[in-house]
């Protein structure tokens, strides 16, 4: 196959990148203002209970398990192309995007939905109309951004394999924590500045740029296949990398996969519902006001724009991925059970319990996803990642959603919480995390996938 040029190469990733950082900024856009949804009415908020905001959270990923999203989107990404499902993908990011919107800004907050059914006990009941709307919204985005996820990944790996992997994938994730960070820190101001619906135009907006930058790697794309002498129609591939059923199979036969699966739902579980609710945290346990906690909370994102890279550049050159796969375990759960404990109550603390965060939240990552096409062939690839979002999904919807029925049932009459058995069950999904990076490390030792071994091929 022709190599592109290290310039074009580059491009390509600081396009793919950019489109999911606007994800990401949008998928974080509301989580610091949680105390200001639930605050009542006449003092500026929405009046949303506990459980209604973690319904919200947890919708982002309804849609993707209960439709089973991931798993068409991941056979559509493999038999249709990268070009086909990243202009879907984003495209449905900024509907949901649009929809949620339309429920905070234009509906009610005091009108409710008497639902016949609650979804197997996860919908509340009663619950605003606004909330089941904003959640219609953010469901639909969820669809769309985890479908643009799997398609950046395989984007990278179609224009990295053999060269920086890791180190395209680690500056990919920094670029997704900086649109995190971005939001988390700055959410807060924009919505005391300009009202609460704000900062989801904001994240809107941020989204049609997205879309605008995927159109562009679509010509890009559109050359490289062409110098490379593949078939430009986007629904067929080269025939050695024609995806068929048994390769499916294939995928569910691989003890590798399911590792890193499991590895994903358990390490995702314990960190992004948990900065959902980490300014809640801030602000009840350290008494501090919505913006400072909103900007102690964005140094755990924040540290990951320079260590992420890094890492995947230590991967890349020396290997050790399920090493570092396993020190991001132990410390995040560390983190947890420091913060369930009530010592050092303090700024500097909790503030200090971020940055650690953030060093995991870099190990974790900078070596799990290049790790997956060492497991997993290339034509397989888009199949392998869809179902591992799949499985980290049920996670990322169940967890919110618990935590947040928790956090109801800990919450006394003048609105104040008791955080330790939040944290303690995120501290629990740290333990399972570090469980199964141990295993993923033996396994790796018996089947020999090369998690231990460096990504760029020397000559």
């Amino acid at each position: 196959m022709l190599q592109e040029s290290p310039t074009r190469r580059w491009t390509v990733l600081f396009i793919a990148a950019f489109v999911m950082m606007m994800g990401y900024v949008f998928w974080d856009i509301v989580s610091p203002l949680s105390t200001t949804l639930k605050a009542p009415i006449g003092e500026g908020g929405m009046g949303w209970t506990a459980s209604e905001y973690g319904f919200y959270a947890g919708s982002y990923s309804i849609f993707n398990i209960f439709l089973l999203m991931l798993f068409w989107g991941g056979l559509i990404l493999d038999k249709a192309g990268i070009r086909f499902t990243g202009l879907l993908a984003t495209g449905m990011m900024l509907a949901g995007a649009a929809i949620n919107y339309y429920a905070v800004q234009y509906i009610s907050p005091e009108g409710y939905a008497d639902l016949s059914f609650t979804l197997f006990g996860l919908i509340p009941s009663p619950v605003k109309t606004q909330v089941l709307v904003a959640s219609l919204g953010f469901g639909m985005f969820g669809v769309g951004c985890d479908i643009t996820g799997i398609t950046v990944s395989k984007i990278v790996t179609k224009w990295f394999t053999g060269h920086e992997l890791a180190s395209a994938m680690g500056i990919q994730v920094a670029m997704a924590r900086m649109g995190t960070a971005g939001a988390i820190s700055m959410s807060p101001v924009i919505a005391n500045a300009y009202g609460l619906s704000a900062p989801i135009l904001a994240g809107a907006a941020l989204l049609l740029m997205g879309f605008a930058m995927f159109i562009v790697y679509v010509f890009m794309d559109k050359r490289f296949d062409r110098q490379n002498r593949l078939t430009p129609t986007p629904n067929r591939q080269q025939n050695d990398e024609k995806f068929t059923f048994n390769d499916f199979l294939k995928v569910l036969r691989n003890p590798g996969f399911w590792l890193i699966a499991f590895l994903c739902v358990a390490f995702y579980s314990s960190l992004r519902p948990f900065l959902k609710f980490a300014t809640d945290l801030l602000i009840n346990k350290y008494g501090v006001d919505a913006v400072t906690a909103g900007w102690i909370t964005s140094i755990l994102p924040y540290g990951t724009i320079v260590l992420t890279p890094l890492f995947g550049m230590l991967y890349d050159r020396l290997g050790r991925g399920s090493l570092l796969m396993l020190i991001g375990c132990v410390m995040v759960t560390f983190c947890h059970i420091c913060l369930a404990l009530p010592i050092l109550n303090n700024v500097w603390f909790a503030s200090l319990m971020m940055v650690l965060y953030g060093v995991s939240f870099s190990l974790v990552p900078s070596a799990m996803w290049p790790s997956v096409p060492k497991i997993v062939p290339l034509k397989q690839l888009g199949t392998a990642y869809s179902m591992i979002y799949f499985v980290q999904n049920i996670g990322l919807m169940l967890t919110p959603i618990f935590v947040g029925n928790v956090i109801g049932e800990h919450t006394d009459s003048a609105g104040h919480v008791d955080f330790t058995m939040p944290m303690v069950i995120f501290a629990l999904l740290g333990i399972a995390a570090v469980v199964i990076a141990l295993l993923l490390m033996i396994t790796d030792r018996r089947k020999g996938y090369g998690l231990s071994q460096p990504n760029i091929h020397r000559k």
